[in-house]
């Protein structure tokens, strides 16, 4: 080989590097995590429950009839209420929520089905009437919630 050609080739790599110093390169992210904005409670009123809304918050009315259970089969019987919700944005890294209510007075008479996990479900078995303010909130770290009041007459 010539020594002109190690030199050239020499020469452009010093270039490049000086050049990708200088300019830079753009960064990509691979594993973005897109954190949960909003929790909205999306139920609509029909024959078993009916939704309002007051104060900025949702509420959902149901009448009681008979204590809520679950059949052998797991299917929700008797006075029980599913909370619909979306999670935004749709592609949300982590869509996971959790039921938070009053800690130092928990609501009594009303049990959250829970899964195989042990997770809370979103569906609710009243033994009696009740009133109580349920929040939403995101598990990813946002703190992002969504505030329902429940009642059950």
């Amino acid at each position: 080989m010539r020594k002109i050609t190690i030199l050239m080739v020499g020469i452009v790599y010093v270039a490049s590097i000086f050049i990708i110093a200088f300019f830079g390169m753009k960064a990509r992210v691979f594993n973005e995590v897109v954190t949960v904005t909003e929790i909205e409670c999306i139920n609509q009123t029909d024959d078993k429950v009916t939704v309002s809304e007051s104060g900025g918050r949702k509420q959902l009315r149901l009448s009681f009839t008979t204590p809520g259970r679950l059949d052998d089969n797991g299917v929700p019987q008797g006075t029980y209420l599913y909370i619909a919700l979306r999670v935004y944005p749709d592609n949300a890294t982590n869509k996971n929520i959790a039921f938070v209510y009053d800690q130092n007075n928990p609501p009594g008479g009303v049990t959250f089905v829970k899964d195989d996990e042990g997770k809370e479900t979103q569906i609710l078995l009243f033994e009696r009437p009740i009133t109580f303010l349920l929040r939403i909130r995101s598990v990813d770290g946002t703190n992002v919630s969504e505030e329902v009041w429940i009642i059950v007459r």
